[in-house]
């Protein structure tokens, strides 16, 4: 498939802009403006810890705590002198959803060559549900999804193009990622692997170098998050980038551990949960962060002693729960819309849960496998990655799982133009056995 170098780029641009500020208008015209941050709990979270970071409020310190500074910064930086009118964050975030699309599609073009693959790897994130309703919700994954692909694919080409500078700025990008969401804390991980696995394609660029190159963009992506980490510890006296995903295990996971294991009823569940989170804002309200923070590991720990078998249970449904959920937040957006929205999910999904994207990022690796080893696993790595992260909650719909689709969208590219090429190839034989009987 040839086509002009920018011309499939501009048309994901300019169709994931379209959907996006069409959801944008829609919205607008069901909630209003004024309600933009009030149909669900997260948006407040960040809205205040802004106004904290920004020294406009004396309340926030706490959610400036729990989420981190990486959001809060847009925010602030999008609502000058306090401004309520939240519309512009979201008119950035849709700008940098678009993006994220050409971005996915210039990364699978990098790493495969293959343009059908590219190309329909940006569309399926150009038309993603989950990317849709996230760019146009006050949270922080859409800028979280953006600097991660953004990361990503200098990276990949500073590996291959073996460039110190693009090394660089994606070190700095993939650490201000981590400020957005502490969840990519130990993605650095995931980089050092990639760069062992990257194939060697030129003599000029050895195994070496692209092993150190590696480590250096995976310790400048720890160097940002270490500094506010310190500036928690002189503050609050732990070091921690945000405390979300500490107390997303003890609220979710160990309480659920903990009502199996103690043979409570499941109803009691939410009353837990709730309990041990206003136990820990209590403690945040009076300074008691490092307790708070000793306390949640131990709960976890003692949970973990107490019923082990439970809690790799729990973690692992979590794990394949959050791998598999649809998109839910657009019910919350455009309420107005909601019955005809789940009328169509009953027909395309038939429940909340949804395996075939799964299977069919599976099926693309093992396709992949057979072609390229280190390509494949270098493609499952974020997928893997950012399904076990997610092993701690649930009950958020596909949010949690989003970030994976940086490279998920690409394997199942691979599924989809593979199974298009093998039945292609089977209409082929067929004509050719049809006509030797016709003959």
């Amino acid at each position: 498939m040839k086509r002009h170098r920018y011309t499939i780029p501009a048309l994901l641009f300019a169709t994931a802009l379209i959907l996006r500020l069409v959801f944008f208008f829609i919205m607008l015209s069901d909630l209003g403006a004024d309600h933009l941050i009030d149909q669900y709990q997260d948006p407040i979270k960040y809205v205040r810890a802004a106004e904290f970071l920004f020294g406009r409020a004396d309340i926030g310190k706490t959610e400036l705590y729990l989420v981190g500074p990486g959001y809060p910064l847009l925010i602030g930086l999008c609502t000058p002198g306090g401004s309520s009118a939240f519309w512009p964050v979201l008119i950035i975030q849709i700008i940098l959803s678009t993006f994220t699309c050409v971005l996915i599609y210039r990364t699978a073009l990098f790493l495969l060559g293959n343009s059908w693959i590219a190309t329909t790897a940006g569309f399926l994130a150009v038309v993603s549900p989950t990317s849709i309703s996230l760019a146009n919700a006050v949270v922080s994954e859409t800028l979280f999804f953006f600097l991660q692909v953004l990361s990503l694919y200098l990276f990949f080409k500073a590996i291959g193009k073996n460039q110190w500078r693009i090394a660089v700025f994606a070190g700095l990008t993939g650490g201000a990622t981590v400020l957005v969401r502490s969840a990519a804390m130990l993605f650095p991980l995931v980089l050092i692997i990639s760069g062992l696995l990257m194939p060697v394609v030129t003599s000029a660029i050895p195994r070496r170098q692209i092993v150190i190159k590696s480590i250096v963009v995976a310790l400048i992506m720890l160097a940002l998050p270490t500094l506010w980490g310190v500036r928690n510890l002189i503050v609050h006296d732990t070091f921690t980038v945000s405390s979300t995903g500490l107390l997303a295990a003890k609220t979710y996971l160990a309480a659920k551990v903990t009502i199996e294991g103690e043979k409570r009823h499941i109803r009691e569940f939410k009353q837990i949960r709730d309990s041990l989170y206003q136990v820990s804002l209590a403690n945040y309200e009076q300074n008691r962060y490092k307790q708070d923070q000793q306390e949640s590991m131990n709960m976890i720990k003692s949970t973990f002693s107490r019923h082990p078998s439970l809690f790799i249970k729990h973690y692992l449904l979590m794990v394949f729960y959050n791998s598999t959920s649809i998109s839910s937040l657009q019910h919350v957006q455009i309420p107005g819309y909601s019955a005809s929205i789940r009328s169509i999910e009953r027909i395309v999904h038939g429940s909340f849960f949804n395996p075939a994207v799964l299977a069919m990022s599976l099926l693309g690796f093992v396709v992949l496998l057979r072609i390229n080893f280190a390509t494949a696993f270098m493609l499952l790595l974020p997928v893997l990655y950012f399904a076990f992260i997610s092993g701690v909650t649930f009950g958020q719909g596909s949010r949690i799982f989003f970030p994976a689709m940086i490279t998920q969208a690409i394997l199942v590219a691979v599924t989809l133009v593979f199974t298009y090429d093998l039945a292609l190839a089977g209409k082929q034989a067929l004509r050719r056995i049809y006509s030797k009987r016709s003959s």
